[in-house]
């Protein structure tokens, strides 16, 4: 047993035989390096390639753990400086490379700041940060939007650092003071800084949201009192958050509607739609009265549909849908106006546009002969259809509406089959007309309209169709 033993552990020592590492050429010529060379090789190196320098002294330069505003533009200016020198007119791959190198380059930064969110020097820092960066884009000229991204998400992750503050107290007073700037400031503030309180509220959680929401009511009560008004953007936004809080009510009077923002207005209309139904009907139709452009109209057309339907008024619901028949041109629509709409001139004015638009569009837009024959299958109107039958109608339409055409005059539907000189459609829609025109007429009769000699295409193909089945059937 014993040897056994023995020999077994001999021919495991030879069954684990260690394999070498394979050593690249490079790291031969490496060991075989004086420190020296390789210290003025990549001096040599670095000269030529910024970018590649700026990667050395961020692997293994000082780890600085506090930083100036200077030292914060000399990181951002070297980093940018080592990537396209003082190019101007920038490629989306240089663009690229920037913020990667700017992710690594401010990483000691973003970590000293988000350590120190609860003082104000380091939001101020952050700040000087952003706009430093903002001033480099306002510099150059590139189609990236990358480094908003970066931006954006670097002002995400400071704030998420900032809302997660376990001291309530501590954190109301640096929200306090910095909402304040915006709210009771007198002096212009950088959009950069607008970003940052916005989203310090956003990204809060209720309790701190409801905070943030009463400095800006309690504001808003003051320039109320004094008659001060933002601009309408800055109003948009304090409406949101207004709305969020259930203090609309309370303030509506500074929200006022305002002509040509009609972003800031459906969000207004919002808000009155949920305290009084009618007052939104009359502010909508208030701003439709002023606006010298239809297309304006169509959120707020939107507003009263809502409104109409939610109300089952059936009159001034066709009446909207006339008005906006555009946004979706359907039968249904259609059918419903013209049996709802009590306005008869108006309803006459818009067959008329519809059928003349569509019909212009035929050959263009050959799906339009959709609607354009259902129109006038809607009214049974089958003389018209075999009136209009032309090249661009599809095989599809006429084999929809081929019995009633044939009932209403047999020879007139042949005729307009017979003058077609195209045929749009799939074999198999040309199949089915065929079968229809054979199960109708009278062999001799189609024979005789038909040409003795073929092409593979067109007019050509579909008579071919019909003289092969008349073949087979005899």
């Amino acid at each position: 047993m014993a040897l056994f033993t023995a020999e077994n552990t001999q021919e495991n020592k030879k069954s684990k035989k260690t394999v070498k590492k394979k050593i690249s050429e490079t790291e031969v010529v490496m060991d075989n390096l004086s420190s020296e060379d390789l210290k003025n090789w990549l001096l040599t190196f670095f000269k030529k390639n910024k970018e590649a320098e700026a990667l050395f002294m961020l692997e293994f330069g000082e780890k600085k753990k506090n930083f100036t505003n200077a030292e914060i533009t000399e990181i951002i200016n070297n980093t940018t400086h080592s990537v396209v020198g003082k190019k101007r007119n920038l490629t989306a791959q240089d663009v690229k490379k920037i913020i990667d190198l700017l992710t690594k380059a401010l990483e000691p930064v973003e970590q000293y700041l988000f350590q120190n969110t609860d003082k104000q020097e380091s939001i101020m820092k952050f700040l000087f940060l952003n706009e430093e960066i903002t001033n480099y884009q306002m510099k150059t000229f590139f189609s990236s939007t990358r480094f908003d991204t970066f931006l954006q998400k670097f002002r995400e992750r400071f704030v998420a650092h900032l809302n997660s503050i376990k001291d309530f107290e501590q954190w109301k007073e640096i929200a306090t003071y910095n909402w304040n700037i915006f709210l009771k400031g007198e002096e212009s503030i950088p959009f950069q800084f607008y970003y940052f309180i916005k989203e310090l509220y956003h990204s809060g959680d209720k309790i701190k949201k409801r905070y943030i929401s009463e400095l800006i009511r309690k504001q808003i009560l003051f320039w109320m009192k004094n008659d001060f008004e933002l601009r309408t953007s800055f109003k948009e936004d304090l409406l949101e958050i207004i709305a969020e809080n259930d203090f609309f009510e309370e303030l509506q009077k500074y929200f006022p509607i305002e002509r040509y923002e009609n972003n800031y207005n459906l969000k207004v209309i919002g808000e009155i739609l949920k305290l009084d139904e009618n007052e939104a009907e009359k502010v909508c139709k208030a701003i439709i009265k002023t606006n010298t452009n239809d297309k304006y109209n169509l959120p707020y057309y939107n507003v009263l549909e809502k409104i109409y339907k939610e109300r089952s008024s059936i009159a001034d619901l066709a009446y909207i849908k006339r008005m906006k028949f555009w946004e979706n041109p359907s039968i249904e629509n259609y059918i419903f106006i013209v049996e709802n709409d009590v306005d008869d001139e108006g309803v006459k004015k818009l067959r008329t546009r519809i059928l003349s638009t569509l019909r212009g569009s035929f050959y263009s837009d050959p799906e339009n002969t959709e609607l354009y024959f259902a129109i006038l299958d809607y009214e049974k109107n089958y003389k018209k259809m075999l009136e209009v039958i032309n090249d661009s109608i599809p095989t599809s339409v006429i084999n929809r509406y081929a019995e009633k055409m044939f009932s209403t005059n047999k020879r007139s539907f042949l005729t307009a089959v017979k003058t077609k000189t195209k045929w749009h459609g799939s074999e198999e829609d040309e199949n089915i007309l065929a079968d229809f025109l054979i199960s109708k007429y009278e062999i001799p009769q189609l024979e005789e309209m038909l040409p003795k000699t073929f092409f593979s295409f067109g007019a050509d193909r579909f008579s071919k169709t019909i003289m092969d089945k008349i073949k087979n059937k005899r």
